[in-house]
């Protein structure tokens, strides 16, 4: 009877810490994932969002940036680029020989002022009708005319036919140039160093490469960074670290650092989501020891876009907080961020001007945001 005892308690016992061990896992595992409707919804009485009327409708932008407090930029997927003056709330079209093109999710994406350079990434395409994304740069010099000197710095290798899945987000750091290359649908490319797709990328300011972390291995010399799938947004913190947001599947949209050397592990896991038809992606795991795990995972998705930190007197709470536009559910997301931790997550507000796809602040701290619509607009977010 004593030894029959003896062994139930055991058994028990054994029991007991496999449920606390799978109880642990699973309190890690939520401790990433997040669902944004258990998120608060800010007092709207504390803020002003308002429409800036120009002499121009805007059709499908993609990229904000400003020169200074009273001038920006503004990119179109269609090839426009467009000078705006908050002044006198007029605008004007800039000549340039940019070869973008247009097509499926690609066109002309993302651009970076730079002293007298415009940096921008676009969609190009080669003599076989396939495409690939690249970076160019040229003089951009008042009255903001005409982008001159146009060159080309990068092309992701290889090009493909999809027309999905191509980044793509700007960063100036150090003199180094990183930029966000999709993996165009094409998987387990993600994971080859011999492929520009799903990877962060560092070139020089003038296009040549600096010592990466790859250098040494059988790759391609750009990559600073692999295993990403869509990666849409990227921003500099205060503290000068590159975070990226980017796109899961069926959920498993994330929020995260970049690091040189290291691997997001795209389409070995998920990051919490499966495949748009529901099955598992890669052997079903949501994250594994074996790759870097995000700071946030949205699940559902939220088609996060970009994102940047807040700084300025507009919202003197918010300071060294992350915004976030989000495009399926048209909402503006603020989190605070301690120690490299999200220890609170609010929207500002939701459903109020369409699918948000870009954000910048002033040196004021007023918050400008462009949706991808057309007839879009630029929107400040002010304190009420």
């Amino acid at each position: 009877m004593y030894i029959k005892t003896q062994k139930l308690l055991g058994l028990f016992f054994l029991c007991f810490l496999f449920f606390c061990c799978t109880k642990v896992t699973d309190e890690s595992t939520n401790n990433i994932i997040s669902n944004y409707e258990n998120y608060n919804l800010l007092d709207q009485t504390t803020i002003q969002l308002e429409k800036i009327n120009l002499n121009i409708n805007f059709n499908n932008p993609w990229a904000i940036d400003f020169i200074n407090d009273n001038e920006l930029l503004i990119s179109e997927k269609n090839g426009n680029l467009i000078y705006i003056n908050l002044d006198n709330n007029k605008s004007h079209y800039i000549n340039h020989q940019v070869p973008s093109i247009q097509h499926g999710q690609g066109g002309l994406l993302d651009i970076k002022k730079n002293k007298d350079f415009l940096y921008l990434t676009f969609s190009k395409k080669d003599s076989n009708n396939k495409l690939t994304t690249a970076i160019g740069r040229g003089q951009l010099l008042k009255p903001y005319t005409d982008l001159i000197n146009f060159e080309l710095l990068f092309e992701s290798e290889p090009y493909y036919k999809d027309g999905v899945h191509f980044g793509s987000r700007l960063v100036i750091e150090d003199n180094y140039l990183y930029a966000s290359i999709g993996e165009r649908g094409q998987g387990s490319a993600a994971q080859d160093l011999m492929s520009h797709t799903g990877s962060i990328i560092r070139i020089n300011l003038d296009g040549s490469i600096p010592v990466n972390p790859y250098n040494n291995q059988n790759s391609l010399k750009e990559i600073f960074m692999i295993g990403v799938r869509n990666p849409q947004g990227m921003a500099l913190s205060p503290q000068g670290e590159i975070f990226i947001t980017n796109h899961g599947a069926k959920g498993g949209d994330f929020l995260g650092k970049v690091k040189g050397g290291e691997n997001y592990g795209w389409d070995k896991i998920g990051w919490g989501g499966t495949n748009y038809s529901g099955t598992k992606i890669g052997d079903g795991e949501s994250f594994s020891e074996k790759f870097k795990s995000p700071i946030l995972s949205w699940v559902p998705s939220i088609a996060p876009s970009d994102l940047v930190f807040y700084s300025g007197e507009e919202f003197l709470d918010w300071n060294g907080d992350i915004l976030i536009t989000s495009l399926k559910y048209k909402f503006l997301l603020k989190l605070e961020i301690d120690k490299g931790e999200i220890i609170d997550k609010e929207i500002i507000f939701k459903d109020e001007i369409g699918r948000l796809r870009d954000v910048d602040i002033n040196s004021k701290g007023e918050i400008f945001i462009i949706t991808d619509e057309k007839k879009s607009a630029i929107w400040k977010l002010k304190s009420n």
